[in-house]
């Protein structure tokens, strides 16, 4: 007797993806990494008559399974490419008959992308959870934007369904000033990386987390207790010269038990924004919180250059299931950041530490909600 594959939805604010996993697909690894932030449940009659995205078919584990025709030309791409080798994911892609056809070379993972059918074929290879992570993410992102959501280059905390965003360049310190927030003033992890904006009806604007690994500098991981062990790095571990706060050198750390150490947000929530913080830090003796000058203007500036996508950057097009829309919106995420520009924003320099006496009072809180 042959089992039948188990369908579920994949569900992150509006953009729908149908899984369907068959007997020892392996996709447990996957589904508990992005279920911070995506809800997965059995297929039910939709009531409100939106179509999947894509329909993803995991299937076992099988070396020739979704393998191109042989004597297929085949390119070398990446899915990801990054500075950390454990981030970088290189790939063989081919095309033949309007399918495209893609291998991960260093797990074996399998995609079979098939447009006019609306379906995307898998197989995981050993340790290929997170090219299907990769996969899933990169089709909600892009759905999103071609939805008209804004995606910052955020970290966001969250408290009592309010959010603070932390946005700026890679290496800023956005993460450290995130777990800053956790670690004294309750507040729980809604994003650690990317955060999507969303324009209300009424013309206000909510901001809703995103699943990412967590990739910390030395700077970062060495503050808080227990973090150290959870990144791996030993107590003999000295960073190189000038990189305690820069992106060189970052740890992925395992998501389990960080998710453990600093709780995430419930599930789902979709919130207002309290306030913004922009910060550089850096050595220094004392780190200093100061108001946002400027115009509210320039402050909409400043935001806009932190707005990111999915379909821009070297790796972007690794597969071509999903169109570019998202010139039907650049009004709308412009009205986005405009919104954004008049909330309470700060700028934070120095090592970065938080307390109640530098943390202005609109981020800090009650005094009894400090730890």
């Amino acid at each position: 007797m042959t089992t039948r594959p188990t369908t579920l939805w994949l569900d992150f604010h509006g953009t729908r993806l149908d899984l369907e996993v068959a007997p020892g697909a392996g996709v447990e690894d996957a589904l508990a990494f992005l279920a911070t932030h995506l809800t997965a449940e059995e297929a039910k009659p939709d009531e409100t008559g939106r179509e999947p995205v894509a329909t993803l078919r995991v299937h076992a584990p099988d070396p020739e399974r979704l393998a191109p025709p042989a004597g297929t030309a085949q390119e070398d791409i990446y899915l990801r490419k990054s500075a950390s080798a454990f981030f970088t994911v290189p790939a063989r892609r081919a095309e033949v008959d309007g399918r495209e056809y893609l291998e991960c070379t260093k797990t074996g993972t399998r995609f079979r992308f098939d447009r006019a059918a609306r379906v995307i074929d898998v197989t995981l290879g050993a340790d290929g959870h997170m090219d299907l992570v990769e996969l899933v993410r990169d089709l909600v992102l892009k759905h999103q934007e071609n939805t008209g959501a804004a995606v910052l280059h955020a970290t966001a905390a969250y408290r009592d369904g309010e959010v603070v965003l932390v946005t700026g360049a890679k290496g800023a310190g956005k993460s450290t000033v995130l777990l800053e927030l956790v670690e004294h003033f309750g507040y729980q992890v809604l994003s650690g990386d990317k955060t999507v904006l969303h324009e209300l009806p009424d013309g206000s604007v909510v901001a809703a987390g995103w699943p990412d690994y967590p990739h910390l500098g030395y700077g970062t991981v060495a503050k808080y207790p227990g973090l150290r062990e959870i990144a791996g790095i030993g107590d003999d571990y000295v960073p190189a010269d000038g990189h305690a706060f820069s992106p060189v050198g970052k740890f992925a750390v395992d998501p389990l038990p960080f998710r453990e150490r600093f709780p995430s947000a419930p599930v789902g929530v979709r919130v207002p924004v309290a306030a913004i913080l922009h910060p550089a830090i850096g050595p220094g003796e004392h780190t200093v919180v100061e108001p946002l000058t400027g115009s509210r203007a320039d402050h909409a500036e400043v935001l806009r250059a932190n707005v990111e996508s999915a379909f821009d950057g070297a790796n972007a097009g690794w597969h071509h299931y999903l169109d570019d829309g998202r010139a039907a919106h650049t009004a709308q995420v412009a009205r986005i950041t405009d919104v954004l520009a008049g909330v309470p924003a700060w700028t934070l320099t120095g090592p970065g530490d938080l307390t109640a006496e530098n943390t202005p009072a609109a981020i800090a809180g009650p005094a009894e909600v400090a730890r």
